[in-house]
């Protein structure tokens, strides 16, 4: 990605500087003209690329004859867009660009995941966590693989934050539950926590198992991330070999939340769910 990595907060200053724009009837090259800024620029804030300084705000603001109150939101949005994350802490072991997802995952209402042989990030133990990154990279120094369990602990935060907690409601498959990841008693710890964290009201697990049959998502995991910002539109996020894909048309956002929808379907009930967990539980001892 060229130029400034676009964080959650920069998106969506981005995305209530070009909504005020538009709601001015302006275009990008009278915006620029009246805010006596070029075009990239322009164009790069509204898109969150560009670092965020007050006066270019403060430009824009002024030739979009924003209200008192108009501005002084958005320029709480452009101030905390330029504060470092908590995450920041972990730079030295940070996969890259993952510092995107996770001002993505941190600035999120909810999440819809769907997880194909892995317990999703946010709900693994730290037993669990450690198992699956040490079998990622057998030769990884300890002292590496306990800084990014750490940082996976610390992405659980998200869960109990007393200001609108995240909420997830995932689809996993089966095959999640029948690899014994670290063995037997790192998974009967793995899904004593997954049934904890169901007594929450802010988290919904439902299994896919595989008499379920063929299913729309055969081609792998993902997550669509939503936001209780209007201004925020819901986001797609793919973790392959490749790298991270963060799909955001409109049309590919509604077909990933079309067929988690048919997840749902396909899969257990959450009541269930529930059941088909603690008979795995049970299996286990």
């Amino acid at each position: 990605m060229a130029g400034v990595a676009p964080t959650m907060g920069r998106r969506r200053l981005g995305g209530v500087l070009k909504t005020l724009r538009l709601g001015a009837g302006l275009s990008n090259e009278q915006a620029r003209q009246r805010a006596s800024m070029s075009t990239a620029k322009l164009s790069r804030l509204e898109t969150g690329h560009n670092v965020v300084l007050l006066k270019d705000v403060r430009a824009l603001l002024d030739a979009y004859n924003a209200d008192g109150k108009t501005r002084s939101k958005v320029l709480q949005l452009a101030q905390a867009a330029e504060q470092s994350g908590w995450w920041q802490q972990f730079d030295d072991v940070l996969p890259t660009d993952f510092d995107l997802y996770l001002s993505v995952e941190e600035a999120a209402a909810s999440l819809l995941v769907f997880e194909t042989s892995i317990m999703h990030g946010l709900l693994q133990t730290e037993n669990y966590a450690r198992a699956w990154l040490r079998a990622e990279d057998p030769g990884r120094p300890n002292g590496e693989l306990e800084r990014l369990v750490g940082l996976r602990m610390a992405r659980r935060q998200a869960l109990t934050r007393k200001d609108d907690p995240l909420t997830v409601w995932a689809v996993l498959d089966e095959a999640v539950f029948r690899r014994r990841v670290g063995g037997p008693e790192v998974m009967r710890e793995q899904l004593k926590h997954l049934l904890t964290l169901c007594e929450s009201t802010n988290v919904t697990i439902q299994i896919l198992p595989f008499i379920a049959g063929e299913h729309v998502a055969a081609s792998g995991s993902f997550t669509l991330v939503e936001f209780s910002e209007p201004t925020d539109p819901e986001i797609g996020y793919v973790d392959c070999a490749a790298g991270n894909v963060y799909p955001e048309k409109s049309a590919q956002v509604r077909r990933m939340k079309t067929n988690f929808h048919h997840l749902t379907s396909a899969a257990l009930e959450p009541i269930k769910s529930l059941a088909f967990i603690r008979k795995v539980q049970r299996e286990l001892t």
